[in-house]
């Protein structure tokens, strides 16, 4: 499809996003529940609209939107390994060995409030963003924060 004026281009775009909605959340729904297959196909259209006024000319538009959807399933389970790799590094230890469970835990009891807090709020699946709004700080703080409560705690575990 050749994207003309400036003028045309939302026109052209409704047009796709009609033609293309349902087959691109369908795709999103094999993976995921309702409502993030809805947040993943609306972002793939957020990132075919800020694509296209680069573009004159898209041979295959379904093919580029399944390349775009493609993309953002990717970088989403990439997130959820990232989350996955945290959550695992916080237990820090063998689930299986009760003695450095109880120990861990009893070092958290230990911890300040915020930084129990901060544990907590990611081991129940929450990001660095959505754990930084409700401490009213930023993402990176977060991070931060969290990577040096687990180089304390294994200090701790290994003494």
């Amino acid at each position: 499809m050749k994207w003309r004026s400036n003028d045309n281009i939302i026109e052209q775009f409704n047009s796709v996003y009609e033609r293309y909605c349902k087959a691109v959340k369908s795709y999103f729904l094999k993976r995921f529940d309702a409502d993030e297959a809805d947040d993943l196909t609306q972002i793939t259209f957020m990132k075919l609209w800020a694509y296209l006024p680069n573009q004159k000319n898209i041979k295959n538009e379904k093919s580029l939107i399944f390349s775009i959807a493609k993309s953002v399933l990717c970088d989403r389970l990439r997130q959820r390994d990232i989350e996955k790799n945290e959550l695992s590094e916080i237990d820090l230890i063998d689930k299986e060995d009760f003695t450095a469970s109880v120990e861990l835990q009893i070092l958290i009891a230990h911890l300040p409030q915020k930084d129990k807090e901060l544990l907590e709020l990611k081991r129940i699946g929450m990001s660095s963003r959505e754990i930084a709004k409700i401490q009213k700080t930023n993402a990176s703080t977060v991070r931060s924060r969290l990577q040096r409560i687990k180089s304390d705690l294994k200090k701790l575990m290994s003494i």
